[in-house]
């Protein structure tokens, strides 16, 4: 069943500033594909597999780093594995996981990347039928996976164990088989929904609570059916990018939105650039990745043109997280020192920090909850945190009031 909406607004502030965050950056042969496969670790950015000009129709397996200094891409040794497309990846504890898509057949292998030693290893495949284009996330040591397409849609879930290198079937997704879903991991939950099946679009979404194993039906997009755009996660939300609608079609805007779990609700956001010769700003099948407080934005295809994108784009996500706050509840909270090396002073109201449903949380810039809080008083020990961007998060009665992000440094 939906939600019902709390009264909520949104604060943000669309000044000429943030609406300029979008920077062009260097266009790239390399970027230039559909269904990219990116994924970022210890500040480091990797990108492989997906379908080239020269590849087209089929996937490829070469593997490629970011050098942010001087924004190019330097190849590293192809993927092990077979190439393909439409597969996707996830990152958990300083590892890349991949896995899923197709090349002539539809796979359903999984691999693990560790960039300290620059080595692939083949894991456990899923025992579920091969698929392309499925729902595919980590949390909390698990990758969920599901959705995609083979010769059918499919709306089956399933749970790998890292530790134990074990696949489990979870409950069904409760909508209808599809392909293409857009899904991310927000707030402790796996969301999944909108893609399609052959003429059907779908908008509808929904949450899987992993500890209950249960799905609820969430809100549906608000601006109807979605399919084929971009997904990541930053600052404990997940947000969307671009892609295709009704009918198939790239959408005329370039579509930008970040999710509120908290209160189920869309939040538009500038526009991602675009000037086609069909007026369709929308790209089928792009890739992004998160790196440095920024959202990368490239590839993808102009179905009016039939042509690769290969413009890349760069948005700064620090301001869109750090000026939204819930002002249903007024509060003036603070945290210093920051950026810090062992300890936060926190700062907030006694009868809000005296409230039994407040609730303050850390999260890392991939949306990972990486402590909680347990008894709020004015100091909190973050010793035990990596060097790196954090958001701490302060809710009351599962409503955001503020988030603040903080620096750790050593």
């Amino acid at each position: 069943m939906k939600s019902i909406l709390l009264l909520f607004i949104s604060l943000l502030f669309f000044s000429s500033d943030l609406l300029a965050q979008w920077e062009r950056m260097n266009d790239s042969q390399v970027t230039t594909r559909h269904h990219p496969v990116t994924f970022t670790l210890n500040d480091t950015a990797y990108l492989l597999s997906g379908t080239t000009a020269q590849s087209s129709p089929l996937g490829t397996n070469d593997f490629y780093r970011y050098d942010e200094e001087n924004d190019t891409w330097i190849r590293l040794a192809d993927f092990p594995g077979s190439p393909r497309s439409f597969a996707y990846a996830a990152t958990y504890e300083g590892k890349a996981y991949f896995g899923f898509g197709s090349q002539q057949q539809y796979l359903n292998d999984l691999w693990e990347y560790d960039p300290e030693t620059e080595v692939w290893t083949q894991l456990a495949s899923c025992p579920c039928n091969g698929r392309s284009h499925p729902a595919f996330v980590a949390l909390d040591g698990k990758i969920y996976m599901g959705f995609g397409n083979n010769n059918f849609n499919v709306n089956d879930w399933w749970v790998y164990d890292i530790a134990d290198n074990e696949w489990e079937k979870m409950p069904d997704v409760p909508g209808p088989p599809r392909h293409h879903p857009f899904h991310f991991t927000a707030g402790g939950y796996v969301y999944a929904g909108f893609g399609h099946a052959g003429p059907n679009y779908y908008d509808d979404w929904y949450r899987f609570d992993p500890s209950e194993q249960e799905w609820t039906r969430m809100n549906d997009h608000p601006n109807g059916s979605r399919v084929a755009g971009q997904e990541f996660q930053y600052g404990g939300y997940g947000f969307v990018i671009s892609g295709d609608g009704q009918d198939h079609f790239n959408l005329i805007e370039g579509e930008f939105y970040r999710y509120l779990h908290e209160t189920d609700e869309w939040e538009r956001l500038p526009n991602h650039p675009g000037s086609p010769a069909d007026g369709r700003v929308g790209r089928w099948a792009p890739g992004s990745m998160v790196l440095n407080d920024h959202v990368y934005f490239f590839g993808g295809v102009n179905r009016g043109g039939g042509f690769l994108y290969s413009e890349v784009w760069r948005f700064d996500l620090s301001d869109v997280v750090s000026n939204t706050k819930d002002v249903e509840v007024v509060a003036d909270i603070e945290i210093f020192p920051n950026p810090t090396t062992d300890v936060i002073n926190l700062i907030m109201d006694d009868e809000l920090a005296n409230q039994s449903s407040t609730e303050v949380s850390i999260f890392d810039v991939s949306g990972k909850q990486v402590h909680r809080v347990n008894e709020i008083g004015s100091q909190i020990d973050v010793s035990f945190l990596s060097p790196g961007k954090y958001f701490l998060k302060v809710s009351n009665s599962d409503r955001l009031i503020q988030t603040l992000p903080f620096d750790v440094v050593k």
